[in-house]
């Protein structure tokens, strides 16, 4: 429907979405999709049970403002600090949100990029704040 408006709709920025390796899960990430929709950001949404090298492949393509993983798996949810650290190697320094519940926020922040959101509501404020030019270190 959006794209059918007239001169389209101003987007705040973009958010790539997934659900961790391995983890098919994804109602949470389905619904905080809705909700950075609805408040106006682009979401790219690969889905459940995508592969990392895919998520960091996507991030690469589509240069979003952060990226967000969720797991309800503690089993999946270590695809997330292997993502990060190869966006940081390839100098990529955005916000990675980790979400689901296996995830709490010691974890989320115990690697390079990573920010917590503990619920769906959280994440339009946390896009905000990157919007605003908050990096993952003052997030968090």
């Amino acid at each position: 429907a959006e794209k059918q408006i007239p001169g389209g709709r101003e987007t705040k920025g973009t958010v790539v979405m997934h659900a961790a390796e391995g983890d098919p899960h994804d109602i949470g990430k389905n619904i905080a999709a809705v909700m950075l929709r609805s408040t106006g950001y682009t979401i790219i949404d690969m889905g459940k049970d995508v592969a990392v090298v895919d998520v960091v492949a996507e991030v690469k393509k589509a240069k979003p403002m952060m990226v967000t993983g969720t797991a309800l798996m503690t089993t999946t949810m270590t695809a997330f600090p292997h993502a990060a650290a190869m966006l940081v190697k390839d100098g990529i320094n955005i916000p990675f949100m980790a979400a689901g519940g296996a995830v709490n926020r010691d974890f989320a922040e115990s690697f390079d990029l990573g920010i917590y959101s503990e619920k769906a509501p959280q994440t339009p404020p946390i896009a905000d704040q990157v919007r605003a030019g908050y990096d993952w270190k003052q997030i968090r």
